[in-house]
């Protein structure tokens, strides 16, 4: 069994324990505007792809869900306080379906359609569970198949734990939540791992898989979600610059025919959101509508830095709800580490330049789109929005330690120092989102939320981060 492959199975098994964790812990419907996504997904799955109307009291746009769908969520989503009546509770209701509003209405069907295919044989919570599980192990299998480009990219011992380190809580906790961010997430490690493996510092690789893989996840990543193509665009630059323009030349003139293949495919792919984002523009308002309650429109909070940064290692279910404040300095430790390690090992070199570069292009990304998109919007960025990005900069960091040989006698100490630092913050993480959610009657009572005992959960988030660790540590070897 190859290295790549051994790494990619370790990541799968244990993002896969991971993702147990989290799949019971957080209850039906209380992922971040699941209820949205798991009607516009029941929706699409029945040729519904286009809403054109309008909700007369409440978010987005109004589609025909089966009625136990609509009465499973309706608990969840009326106790969130800035939905309206036509999201919580059905419009109408006909031969079993029911007319409910969805604030995902905007969105690119072709998620939608797969999750709420394979959801169509439940009903109720069961179909959330199912649509879930769908989510779930398309994440894992991506997650695992960038661990394994990573390697085909000479990961060594920093660069595996940059990856194992990059994938945060809120990576994990996204993967198993029914909407499209855990696999965007997912694809821009696809992405980020087969342009740095297509092309490494000591020629291009001797097969033209890892670049193919990377042509595959950029014509996903390009219709998927609005802010694809600019994340698509972020990324190929940033891998450009790593490599450098004389090895990128190289490539394209060896691996013609998959180069031309792909940028033909994201053209398409390219098109095909931007005439989305037209027909997606057709939705007609009732005329008595009632106005729903925008987005703050205050623009401090369009350079709100402080507070995307811990949503990048983790809030839940909502943006508004941190983990305990003392545990984000755990993972702050190790990111911050990987960032001045590079850095320092870097300098007098493009590397450094480059690892600048990517992290300036973190922070002013999202103060650009929140100025841009404040006057329609309001502030509605939030920091997993960059994770499709930002989840390959810590592998980056650790390429560029691992080409200079970083710290060889203190290796071992900081590696056992930062896996036990992201171990307490991933379980912590997935136990207070379920100790929460104990003590919230509305929870509680979800007859649909079947969990075991908290301490089950987090011995299965223990596991999968011990398996993770593995992938590290055996690292250190090879």
């Amino acid at each position: 069994m190859s290295l790549a492959v051994r790494r990619g199975l370790l990541v799968l098994v244990g993002v896969l324990l991971l993702q147990s964790a989290w799949m019971v812990a957080v209850p039906p419907f209380r992922g971040s505007d699941e209820f949205d996504h798991a009607f516009r997904a029941a929706g699409v799955a029945t040729g519904q792809w286009h809403l054109s109307e309008a909700a007369h009291d409440g978010r987005g746009q109004l589609v025909w869900v089966p009625v136990g769908l609509a009465e499973a969520a309706s608990a969840q989503c009326a106790s969130l306080p800035y939905t309206g009546p036509d999201n919580c509770h059905p419009v109408e209701v006909r031969d079993g379906r029911a007319l409910v509003a969805t604030a995902a209405g905007p969105y690119n069907p072709a998620y939608y359609w797969l999750i709420g295919t394979v959801a169509r044989p439940f009903h109720g919570s069961s179909a959330l569970y199912a649509m879930r599980v769908t989510t779930a192990l398309v994440c894992a299998l991506l997650l695992a198949l960038g661990a394994g480009l990573l390697t085909r990219a000479r990961a060594g011992r920093w660069t595996t734990l940059g990856l194992v380190a990059a994938l945060m809580p809120e990576v994990i906790y996204s993967s198993v939540v029914a909407a499209p961010d855990g696999p965007e997430m997912a694809l821009g490690l696809v992405l980020w791992g087969g342009l740095l493996a297509a092309t490494g510092r000591d020629g291009p690789a001797r097969s033209g898989w890892p670049l193919a893989l990377a042509g595959a996840a950029a014509t996903v990543l390009a219709f998927l979600r609005q802010l694809g193509p600019l994340w698509l665009a972020v990324i190929m630059v940033s891998a450009i610059a790593y490599q450098g323009l004389p090895a990128v030349r190289e490539v394209v003139a060896q691996r013609r025919r998959v180069v031309l293949a792909s940028v033909c495919a994201v053209f398409v792919a390219g098109c095909w959101w931007a005439v989305w984002q037209l027909i997606a523009a057709h939705v007609h308002t009732p005329a008595d509508a009632v106005p729903q309650s925008p987005e703050s429109h205050k623009w401090i909070l369009a350079f709100n830095l402080p507070a995307w940064i811990p949503q990048m290692i983790g809030v839940f279910p909502y943006r508004n709800q941190p983990i305990p404040l003392y545990f984000y300095p755990l993972a702050l430790l190790v990111i911050c580490g990987f960032l001045v390690a590079a850095r320092r090992v870097s300098r007098g070199t493009r590397d450094r330049r480059v690892v600048g570069g990517v992290v300036l292009a973190s922070l002013v990304i999202p103060v650009a789109a929140s100025v841009a998109l404040m006057p329609a919007y309001g502030a509605i960025w939030q920091g997993r929005y960059e994770l499709v990005f930002v989840i390959g900069i810590l592998p980056l960091c650790g390429l560029v330690l691992d080409r200079h040989a970083f710290a060889p006698g203190e290796a071992d100490r900081l590696t056992l120092t930062a896996l036990a630092c992201l171990a307490v913050v991933q379980v912590a993480s997935v136990v207070v989102v379920m100790h929460r959610e104990l003590g919230r009657t509305v929870s509680t009572e979800h007859s649909g939320w079947v969990h075991p005992p908290l301490v089950v959960v987090a011995a299965l988030a223990l596991a999968g981060f011990g398996v993770l660790s593995r992938v590290a540590w055996e690292a250190r070897d090879g």
